[in-house]
């Protein structure tokens, strides 16, 4: 086999667990047992958010070294469920390297939820926070019109702008500027309810999930690193949002 294929392989399924969400021990315990199911020896497996990085001796004698740059993270549960999957039939089957990125490839090129869903689940986030936080009926109809606006926004700049920073910048502020004008244009009462339940959408809730639960299981520089760029994209959703009450003199 060719070890080093086989190693690059390995670290897709590695990089693409750690952008869906995985916790980097499980990622890392799932390199090394894949690679383990090679015959590889001393292997040594360490990641962090950004950073990738195996080496081991292939049973050929060679030593092999892989780094990889993760500049993603998009959490996906449903794909990281078929890449658990998948990391199991590699330690059971042991497939050569042509099979493995066959089933790698499978795996991301699964069919994807209908968009239409993401349209329909985000208009009842924002709704119902909006209610929750004490806003009206009209409230709730203008936060589900945000929210429409807020996912229309990411399918046009997910392709265009990967800072996140600049991102949730951009979204959060029009997102607050639109609010505020339809309550101005009487379609609603309450523009700072209308943001709260908007402002659901983005705020990195699972990103700071996971932050905490890297450090509780003992992968501190993971967890640290997690939890400040959770705060800093929180900091940016925040800094929109209020620009917009600046300059429109308000969110009444």
């Amino acid at each position: 086999m060719d070890y080093d294929r086989i190693l690059q392989g390995i670290m897709d399924i590695g990089e693409e667990m750690v952008v869906c969400g995985a916790e980097v021990n499980r990622v890392e315990d799932s390199i090394y047992r894949m690679c383990k199911s090679y015959g590889a020896h001393r292997i040594n497996v360490f990641i962090i958010t950004s950073n990738l990085q195996v080496t081991l001796e292939a049973p050929d004698g060679r030593i092999i070294t892989h780094i990889r740059c993760i500049v993603r993270y998009d959490v996906n549960f449903d794909r990281l469920d078929y890449l658990n999957d998948l990391s199991r039939y590699i330690c059971a089957k042991t497939p050569d390297e042509t099979t493995l990125r066959a089933k790698f490839d499978q795996v991301l090129n699964r069919k994807k939820q209908p968009a239409i869903w993401k349209f329909v689940g985000s208009v009842m986030v924002a709704s119902g926070f909006t209610v929750f936080f004490g806003g009206h009926l009209l409230d709730a109809m203008d936060a589900g019109l945000m929210g429409i606006l807020i996912v229309f926004m990411e399918k046009i700049m997910a392709s265009r702008e990967h800072n996140q920073l600049v991102y949730n910048f951009v979204v959060s502020f029009i997102g607050g500027m639109a609010a505020i004008f339809m309550v101005r244009l009487g379609m609603g009462d309450n523009a700072d309810r209308i943001m709260m339940g908007g402002i659901m959408l983005l705020i990195p809730g699972i990103a700071m999930t996971n932050a905490v639960r890297d450090m509780l299981i003992g992968d501190i520089a993971s967890g640290l690193l997690r939890l400040v760029d959770a705060l800093l994209i929180a900091a940016a959703i925040a800094c929109g949002f209020s620009l917009a009450i600046v300059i429109l003199g308000g969110a009444l």
